[in-house]
């Protein structure tokens, strides 16, 4: 067990590495307290979005259903990643500016993500005939479709936060 291990763990790319690295840094970085800000937002999702379609485009032989499929379950992830935001994300009002209260949710998510995508990605290194094995294309692609879902969610709210906070004080 620890031979296989350690082969996969050598075996990684290193460009994988920097990512893991680079998104641990900017998880860490967007769970503390600031102000927010809504195109940086959606930096990490595009991230995970460009990994998810490489493979896809390029070595999946089943591409009509796992666009299907990626494209159907982010509406489920926003959902998800929506009620998780409005549970455990908290904002508010500094004078002009919407902050963000500090919730590490934004860095357990990236780094289910990265967990999830780096697993799938190493089963298909393993096993080279999943690239034209029909389930594991809409498998990939669907949880490939969620996470990216679970960033929009938590965009989705903050952005509604972020209007809810900026409507101007009726005054009696």
């Amino acid at each position: 067990m620890f031979n296989i291990i350690q082969e996969v763990l050598l075996r990684t790319p290193l460009w994988v590495w920097i990512l893991l690295f680079f998104l641990i840094k900017r998880g860490i970085a967007i769970s503390q307290e600031r102000p927010i800000n809504l195109s940086k937002m959606f930096l990490v999702p595009f991230i995970f979005m460009i990994w998810g379609f490489e493979k896809m485009i390029t070595q999946f032989s089943h591409l009509e259903f796992c666009l299907i499929s990626y494209f159907f379950f982010i509406f489920p992830g926003t959902l998800i990643g929506y009620l998780l935001y409005k549970k455990y994300q908290n904002f508010f009002k500094l004078e002009s500016v919407i902050i963000r209260k500090k919730c590490y949710l934004p860095l357990i998510i990236i780094l289910i993500n990265f967990l999830v995508k780096y697993l799938l990605n190493v089963t298909l290194g393993i096993s080279p005939s999943f690239y034209n094995d029909i389930s594991i294309n809409i498998i990939y692609s669907a949880v490939s479709g969620l996470s990216i879902g679970l960033f929009f969610g938590g965009i989705l709210y903050t952005y509604n936060v972020q209007k809810e906070l900026n409507k101007p004080i009726l005054q009696s």
